[in-house]
């Protein structure tokens, strides 16, 4: 059974002081415990805890892709321990350009967080049909 996953804005998405990605992200294997900084808007940092490797901009899907609901595999959801789809928290992995109009967020491969634990995985989601760069100005600006 896959899991369709919520994108909802969610309150609680600035309350997890730190997580868990037992695989990094992609390109970033060694890295797996992200300290989240801010929350904003929906937007915040993903700063490494031991302090090497880069700091990643992520955003709250939902704040900015209201329709976006990637569907996830019952192997990703037993390995992050969610057995409802409301305990997940999907965020994007934010592209920043030389000004807010050319930040782009990475659809094809988002964050699913599990609320209750912290855990994290980058998902890639191969075979649905999600773009890896979609701007997050002109999302915006569907709110």
């Amino acid at each position: 059974m896959m899991t369709t996953m919520t994108t909802a804005p969610r309150p609680h998405a600035t309350e997890l002081a730190t997580i868990r990605l037992h695989e990094g992200l992609v390109g970033f294997p060694d890295t797996e415990s992200y300290s989240v900084i801010g929350g904003d808007g929906g937007v915040f940092e993903l700063a490494p805890v031991d302090g090497a490797g880069p700091t990643f901009v992520a955003a709250v899907a939902g704040f900015f892709f209201p329709d976006y609901h990637p569907v996830l595999d019952d192997v990703t959801a037993q390995r992050l321990d969610l057995s409802d789809a409301d305990d997940a928290l999907v965020l994007v992995i934010v592209t920043v350009g030389s000004d807010i109009s050319a930040a782009y967020g990475n659809l094809f491969a988002p964050v699913v967080v599990n609320t209750r634990t912290g855990a994290a995985e980058q998902v890639v989601l191969s075979g649905q049909d999600f773009p890896l760069r979609a701007p997050l100005v002109a999302a915006a600006a569907g709110h």
